[in-house]
C-alpha cells in the first residue's frame, strides 16, 4: 500500500488535492461542463479506495465512514441532478457544499482513519 513514512496517506492527502483543485475550478466564470462528470468521478473513485482500505484492515469505524461518503454521494447527485444550468449560483452552492463537506470529512473521520492506518502493521 503506498503510504509515507510520517504521518500521513499519500493517495489520500493527493487526491484531497484533486479535490481542490476541482472546487477552484467551479469558482472561475467559464467552466468545462465536464466538472461534474470529474466531481462525480472523484468521489466515486477516492470513496471506493479508502473503503476498500478499510474493509482490508477491518477499521471498527468503517461504517460510519462509509455512510459520511454515502451521504455525500448522493447530495452531490442531487445538486447535479436537480441543475438544467450550470449556473454561477449552481457554481457558488457545489463550491461551499464541497469546500464545507472537505473540511469536516478530512479533519475529522479522515484523520481518524489516517490514525488508524498509521497504527497498523500496514503504514
Amino acid at each position: 500500500m503506498p503510504m509515507k513514512k510520517t504521518s500521513e496517506i499519500i493517495w489520500q492527502d493527493t487526491q484531497h488535492q484533486l479535490l481542490f483543485e476541482l472546487i477552484d475550478q467551479l469558482k472561475e466564470n467559464q467552466i468545462d461542463p465536464g466538472i461534474f462528470a470529474k466531481l462525480n468521478s472523484y468521489a466515486e473513485n477516492h470513496f471506493s479506495l479508502e473503503e476498500e482500505y478499510m474493509r482490508v484492515l477491518n477499521y471498527p469505524d468503517a461504517e460510519e465512514h462509509i455512510e459520511a461518503h454515502n451521504k455525500f454521494r448522493t447530495e452531490l447527485e442531487i445538486m447535479v441532478a436537480e441543475q438544467h444550468t450550470y449556473d454561477e449560483n449552481l457554481r457558488r452552492s457545489l463550491s461551499l457544499f464541497l469546500t464545507e463537506w472537505l473540511t469536516r470529512h478530512v479533519l475529522g473521520i479522515d484523520k481518524d482513519f489516517e490514525r488508524f492506518v498509521m497504527e497498523s502493521e500496514y503504514k
